[in-house]
């Protein structure tokens, strides 16, 4: 009968770095997290300014219709789009609507109208606003009316 003797197979520096991966981890740990966030609050900024845009554009294909009787109608178009995409209807009311020309009423056919939709950042931020609080971001579009 022959015994097998187990030798330790780790490597004798490893024993003097027993706290290492917590240092690594403290400093490695804010910088991840601080990329995380920026990409998360970035991501968000991109978001909105689509469903700006997509809402003026909305907003302004009513706009351009002959039926279309006041501005108030355009505008509640691009409210309730802004509220399916922005998904909060307290970040739609803080949304500014502006027409130009801003009376749609008694408009030539080919007139110009262009829709704009603007919000304050730090209005529609998911994470507390720091370096974007005074961005203003703007969805705007333009087409002749029929």
């Amino acid at each position: 009968m022959q015994l097998t003797q187990h030798r330790n197979l780790r490597l004798p520096h490893v024993q003097q770095r027993s706290g290492a991966v917590s240092v690594e981890m403290a400093i490695v740990a804010p910088f991840f997290f601080l990329l995380i966030f920026g990409l998360v609050e970035f991501t968000r900024m991109g978001m909105v300014k689509q469903a700006l845009t997509d809402s003026a554009r909305a907003g302004c294909r009513k706009a351009v219709l002959v039926g279309t009787i006041t501005t108030s109608d355009a505008e509640a178009v691009i409210r309730n789009h802004l509220q399916t995409t922005i998904a909060s209807a307290n970040d739609a009311s803080l949304c500014r609507i502006s027409f130009d020309p801003a009376q749609l009423e008694g408009l030539e056919s080919g007139t110009t109208i262009t829709a704009t939709v603007e919000v304050n950042y730090a209005d529609v931020s998911w994470i507390v606003p720091t370096f974007l609080n005074k961005t203003v971001l703007r969805g705007q579009s333009t087409m002749k009316r029929e």
